[in-house]
């Protein structure tokens, strides 16, 4: 279908902070009306297209992250989950967010809640 080839699902987990509980959202575009939809892929573009592999105080893409304690105290890490058109693309994320991500990053905060992770294989 040549909808499954445009299609984005981002889930983005934020620890860390003051109470250290992880915070699960997302959203994908099959469930989106079609400017969102749009609007969701355009800023997943550009935020996995700029180079952000690398940047001050942040870890570099698929690296584990640091202790947030380690980093300064109650920074949030960022681990970002995108399959687009069936292409997973991991990130995590330190703070200070590069200016590429905000935008989605600012988007998904709104996103709906998603329910924790189940159990991961041994």
């Amino acid at each position: 279908m040549a909808g499954d080839r445009e299609r984005v699902r981002v889930v983005l987990e934020r620890s860390g902070g003051l109470l250290g509980r992880p915070v699960r959202r997302g959203l994908d575009t099959a469930h989106l009306p079609a400017p969102e939809a749009a609007r969701l892929r355009e800023l997943v573009r550009t935020a996995l297209r700029d180079g952000n592999d690398h940047h001050p105080g942040g870890a570099p893409a698929g690296a584990a992250s640091r202790s947030p304690a380690v980093d300064g105290t109650d920074r949030f890490v960022y681990h970002l989950d995108v399959d687009a058109a069936g292409t997973r693309t991991v990130r995590t994320i330190a703070e200070p967010v590069p200016p590429a991500l905000r935008p989605l990053l600012d988007l998904l905060r709104d996103a709906p809640r998603l329910p924790p992770p189940g159990p991961r294989p041994a």
